[in-house]
């Protein structure tokens, strides 16, 4: 019922085949040949097949180079220093002269109010001596008899101090002011008069 079933020109190839094989299997057995069975023959047929060799190559993809853009931040501004400025100058300095600082001293008393008595003259930088001992500063109220009054400051003795200086010429402006106008002076006025208008004992 099979073989019903193959198309005539299939069935008479496989005849042609059978054949062939029958007369090829008697030829072999004539000759004391034994014929390899059906396994090697499908075996040698294997092997002797011709194979297809691929030769296609696979090539991996190149790299792809990325290029990172890196930002460069700003350079922060430094605001510009200021410009140095000069210190500021005092009227009186120890840097200065010893005329200029006992003409500094008189000028500020002056200008708390203190003012030298007219004909009164002012002797700075000056000895000051009393009684033969060496003072701060004096007030001599026609002190020779010859009608001449003045007031002496010692610089060197008061040394380097503006506010001591200013305090002596103070205190004997006051002395020649109480000369003049009340005829007499003491030391605790003196003092009391100069701490008033701002120079007092240091």
């Amino acid at each position: 019922m099979f073989a019903s079933r193959l198309p005539r020109s299939l069935l008479a190839g496989l005849a042609a085949t059978a054949s062939v094989l029958a007369l090829v299997a008697g030829g072999v057995a004539a000759r004391g040949v034994t014929a390899p069975p059906a396994a090697e023959l499908a075996a040698v047929e294997s092997v002797e097949s011709p194979t297809t060799t691929s030769t296609s190559t696979t090539l991996a993809p190149k790299p792809v180079v990325t290029t990172v853009k890196t930002t460069v931040a700003p350079k922060p501004t430094v605001p510009p220093a200021p410009a140095p400025t000069a210190p500021p100058t005092t009227a009186l300095s120890w840097g200065d002269s010893t005329e200029q600082r006992c003409a500094s001293a008189l000028q500020w008393v002056g200008g708390q109010g203190l003012k030298l008595p007219g004909g009164w003259g002012y002797r700075c930088p000056s000895k000051a001596i009393v009684n033969g001992a060496e003072k701060w500063g004096l007030a001599c109220w026609n002190c020779a008899g010859d009608g001449q009054s003045y007031i002496a400051v010692d610089i060197a003795r008061i040394g380097s101090s503006d506010a001591a200086l200013r305090y002596v010429v103070a205190h004997e402006v006051c002395h020649a002011i109480d000369y003049m106008t009340l005829g007499a002076s003491s030391e605790i006025g003196a003092d009391l008069c100069a701490a008033t208008h701002g120079a007092a004992r240091p």
